[in-house]
């Protein structure tokens, strides 16, 4: 008995001995920064380690997290132009992103994600950044690697680390936030044009600034986009979060056509064709997958028009057939598009990471298309996008033969978006790539769970637990 007891005195000494050294390297870090970056750079450092610790005890906290904050990082970023605070708000999902990918690492989560999206989905984003050779600048490869394919990596990491029983929870809160987003359109397009001041966005300098894509030719009142960038942006994500509505199980559809009425609202009002024609195609696909047990014929012409909507909406975007009456840049779509195929043809293997799309406007050298798919494949090759594609269709196939509303999400959030993946570069923008594969990685947790690969706790658990009671017998 004494013995133990003189054992346990030097143990416990040790661990205040090493919490001590820890708090005061904590302590001695924190000062540093604050006297070499300033106070509040100190405080954005205490919240992050407070993060890190509260997501590796709590991995859904960062998911939860991520569906409250995408939203607002372009009324974020437009407010408060000038200062630190886009930038802050920016890499905080980035820094949410990896401390989820780290938790999924650790914990041995990837063992549960189907082998072949972990091929795709690594090869794509580790391909990608071959493409950083052909760009002089590491900051500026390194900020076309974040925004064009590090969402991606969402696709393996919420399925290594969210489990089946926690869905309706998760989709619970994007619904919330989806129906957030719609009153915030809606409220801040009646205020018409004093909102664009209030924004920042007007008056401005020359005739070249001005936010055109805000508006509608022929109309001085501004399309619907808060609180995101822009309209295609706001209204891809909301066709998107139709399909999170109707998919849901537990709801009378009269609930959730009560849901689906705000963000078709704001899909109307911000006059975004690509958004119209996306949300059309979801409800096309919802209403197909419902009615195919009792009329297969009826589903089946549900599906074409879905399929014709993604295929000659697309088509008239790209050959400039569309009423100008709506959208002043159509014309400037297809001119980009039909550019960008010839820029194609002589640059196979892509021109640089981070040279191409509207995020890259101000880098010397870089190039502007509208079409997302085109922009992966100027900017990282021809073989990128077919890795791109390719993942698109394994994801669709899996969802389409999942048996289950929760695992057909993945499929019908993909029709929901495709026409905007077409004809524009909407996924270069995080807050709408985070949110939509965001959501497919929840389908494939839906998918898995229903093959029983997530029916149980993992392995080790298990492992760990019948040991720990064989060592108390």
């Amino acid at each position: 008995m004494g013995h133990g007891v003189s054992g346990a005195l030097p143990r416990g000494i040790k661990q205040h001995v090493v919490g001590a050294s820890t708090s005061l390297v904590v302590a001695v870090v924190l000062a540093a920064i604050s006297y070499v970056a300033g106070i509040e750079y100190a405080l954005v450092a205490v919240v992050g380690v407070a993060a890190t610790f509260l997501m590796f005890r709590y991995p859904l906290s960062g998911v939860y997290a991520l569906i409250v904050l995408l939203p607002f990082n372009g009324i974020v970023s437009q407010m408060a132009e000038g200062t630190s605070a886009p930038t802050l708000y920016g890499a905080a999902k980035d820094f949410i992103l990896l401390c989820l990918l780290l938790v999924a690492l650790v914990s041995g989560g990837f063992a549960r994600v189907p082998g072949i999206l972990i091929a795709l989905v690594v090869s794509c984003v580790g391909l990608a950044l071959v493409a950083g050779i052909y760009t002089n600048d590491f900051l500026i490869a390194s900020y076309g690697w974040r925004n064009d394919y590090e969402p991606l990596l969402l696709l393996i990491i919420i399925p290594a680390i969210v489990r089946a029983h926690q869905l309706p929870r998760i989709l619970l809160a994007l619904i919330i936030a989806a129906q957030v987003t719609a009153v915030i359109a809606i409220a801040t397009w009646l205020r018409g044009v004093e909102w664009i001041y209030t924004l920042g966005r007007l008056p401005v300098s020359t005739p070249d600034e001005f936010p055109t894509s805000l508006f509608s030719s022929g109309n001085d009142w501004p399309r619907a986009f808060s609180p995101y960038v822009a309209p295609n942006e706001m209204a891809v994500v909301m066709a998107a979060m139709l399909a999170v509505i109707w998919l849901t199980p537990g709801r009378r559809w009269v609930v959730n056509a009560a849901l689906t009425a705000l963000p078709l609202v704001a899909i109307y009002l911000s006059a975004s064709r690509s958004g119209i024609l996306g949300a059309v195609v979801v409800l096309c696909v919802l209403a197909a997958r419902a009615i195919f047990k009792k009329s297969p014929l009826l589903s089946v012409f549900f599906l074409l028009i879905a399929m014709f909507g993604v295929v000659v909406g697309a088509g008239l975007y790209i050959t400039n057939r569309l009423d100008d009456a709506g959208d002043p840049s159509i014309g400037g779509h297809s001119a980009s598009m039909a550019e960008g195929l010839t820029m194609l043809t002589e640059h196979p293997w892509g021109i640089g990471l981070g040279l191409v799309g509207p995020r890259t406007v101000d880098i010397p050298g870089s190039y502007q298309v509208e079409s997302f798919w085109l922009l992966i494949a100027l900017e990282s090759g021809l073989v990128v996008l077919a890795l791109f594609v390719g993942l698109l269709g394994v994801l669709a196939v899996r969802s389409i033969a999942s048996r289950t509303p929760l695992g057909f999400i993945g499929a019908a959030v993909i029709a929901a978006s495709l026409v905007s993946q077409l004809v524009l570069p909407t996924f270069q923008e995080g807050a709408v790539s985070f949110a939509v594969w965001l959501i497919v990685g929840l389908s494939v947790v839906a998918q898995q769970a229903a093959r029983g690969d997530l029916a149980a706790p993992p392995v080790p658990v298990r492992v760990e637990t019948d040991a720990l009671a064989a060592s108390r017998r």
